[in-house]
């Protein structure tokens, strides 16, 4: 599997984190299943690929559509792909969505796609009109190209980012997940209800859902680090109970135990199905 990141024009930098593309292909890799890593973003991604599909529920991936608002994931995500996979990615920085009129509540472990959502405001052509040139540009670059010209007639209208949703995300992120609802709430100086409706709105997951993405991005950091902690380590570092703890959270988040995930790792927030098992 082959997956790059690339940084956004600065005229984007504000909102967009980076471009990313990955790609297998099933002839030298046979494995059809693979996985998704939460990470509490929110991607815009286009399907210049074989078609896939969700593996669990059946909404994550519709077969017809070629571009979605995905996520945020508060769990990994599986999903079957036959042929060529084949995937361009825009991810945005944490708690800077720029489409407020898009439900990210909705969102939430699931990929809605763009054109059903952008019909309303009569986007679905210009949808479509960017799926076809990106079918037909071989070259990573002129792709990432084309959907930054037609993010830019959108973005210079958005609005702002809301600033006590970016001041929790940064405290959040400073604590590596270790700070209570109430702390957080008391910390941006509001009540811990008006929080998780700003981060229903902005973030698409609840406070508490979000704390415990990022410890597990912090575990998942370690165990990719030279340090090679031991489990008992990780629990104690990262503010989990216990190793019990520890093992149940990250199970739900890659599917396996954290000493498996040692052995294998994986490919951007990408898991081979090998990887998958425990």
């Amino acid at each position: 599997m082959s997956y790059h990141q690339f940084p956004p024009d600065p005229i984007l930098n504000q909102f967009i984190q980076c471009f990313w593309s990955v790609s297998s292909n099933a002839e030298i890799l046979p494995t059809l299943e693979h996985g998704v890593i939460p990470g509490g973003y929110v991607d815009l991604v286009f399907n210049v690929g074989a078609p896939v599909r969700q593996v669990t529920s059946g909404q994550l991936f519709v077969d017809q559509a070629r571009s979605f608002v995905i996520g945020p994931f508060d769990r990994l995500q599986r999903f079957r792909v036959e042929g060529q996979f084949e995937f361009l990615g825009v991810r945005f920085h944490l708690g800077r969505f720029p489409f407020s009129r898009l439900p990210l509540r909705e969102a939430r472990n699931r990929a809605l796609p763009l054109d059903g959502l952008w019909e309303q405001q009569g986007l679905k052509a210009k949808i479509q009109a960017l799926e076809c040139r990106l079918a037909q540009e071989a070259d990573t670059a002129e792709r990432i190209a084309c959907v930054e010209r037609f993010l830019k007639e959108f973005l210079q209208h958005c609005s702002e980012p809301d600033t006590v949703v970016t001041e929790a995300l940064d405290l959040i992120e400073e604590t590596k997940g270790q700070i209570s609802v109430e702390a957080l709430a008391e910390a941006v100086g509001m009540s811990d209800r008006q929080l998780e409706r700003k981060f229903t709105l902005h973030v698409g997951l609840l406070p508490k859902a979000f704390c415990r993405v990022a410890r597990f991005r912090q575990v998942k950091s370690l165990l990719e680090s030279a340090l090679r902690p031991t489990s008992c380590d990780l629990a104690y570092a990262c503010g989990y109970y216990d190793q019990t703890h520890l093992i149940r959270e990250f199970r739900l988040f890659t599917g396996q135990t954290p000493a498996h995930y040692e052995r294998v790792q994986s490919v951007g927030f990408f898991l081979y199905e090998s990887q998958m098992t425990c």
